[in-house]
């Protein structure tokens, strides 16, 4: 391996890490709405078996790494990883997989349907995993104000909520924006309404667009806000 002629931004995109140890990388894959099959699964042990060491480690954003992949191995995987219908992961100045509990799917206390507004997300916004920007960002979907995917510290977090200002208690979507995690953690702030389908995607569409058109190289979008002002943020995406 010619380590100096490695690319290794691009095989970051294509969800291919390198490690502490030399000559190894781990491999990132997800799945919509953080759901593997289990013939998802059993094509990953395999993988694991034929080109790592055996075993892959769960993620915090819902996704999969399997580490020890030797770069001469890593076109191999990918055709496996096509031919069995997964998609891979990513890392650096990119939009990173967009994270949701099961919502009202199956969990008792979801207010919203999380895997409808994902896929709304990716297919009609087309702001999916992988969308290179100035910085990471990250999107997370939670289905109620329990928060279990902790969307006040992303750079676009969401929960459903009761909107007690309707007469008929409509249920909608709770909005922050600007938190991050990391070394330097930060809040978002949360907007003072309670947003509807329609609603949502336009608050989502402005708030990448913006920061794709204005944050600095290595810029979180929090630091982009503080940099600019809360409110002069607010109305250049129209709130």
């Amino acid at each position: 391996m010619a380590e100096q002629n490695i690319d290794y931004d691009a095989l970051k995109k294509r969800g291919f890490l390198k490690q502490k140890q030399d000559s190894f990388f781990l491999l990132r894959v997800k799945m919509p709405y953080g759901v593997f099959k289990t013939e998802h699964l059993e094509k990953l042990i395999e993988i694991s078996r034929k080109y790592a060491r055996g075993f892959f480690h769960t993620t915090t954003r819902q996704g999969v790494e399997i580490p020890f992949i030797k770069f001469d191995d890593i076109v191999k995987v990918e055709q496996e990883l096509k031919a069995g219908h997964i998609e891979t992961g990513t890392s650096g100045p990119r939009l990173r997989t967009t994270t949701c509990c099961p919502g009202n799917n199956w969990c008792k206390s979801g207010l919203i349907n999380t895997f409808a507004l994902y896929q709304h997300i990716e297919e009609d916004l087309n702001i999916k995993c992988g969308m290179d920007l100035p910085h990471k960002f990250k999107i997370a979907i939670s289905g109620c104000p329990n928060g279990c995917t902790r969307p006040q510290v992303s750079e676009i977090g969401i929960h459903g909520q009761v909107d007690l200002t309707s007469p008929d208690k409509r249920i909608g979507y709770a909005v922050y924006i600007g938190g991050c995690s990391g070394r330097t953690p930060r809040m978002g702030f949360k907007l003072d309404k309670t947003f509807n389908d329609t609603e949502i995607l336009e608050v989502i569409k402005k708030t990448v667009t913006f920061f794709k058109n204005n944050a600095k190289p290595r810029q979180r979008l929090g630091v982009l806000i503080e940099e600019i002002g809360k409110d002069n943020f607010l109305r250049q995406i129209g709130l």
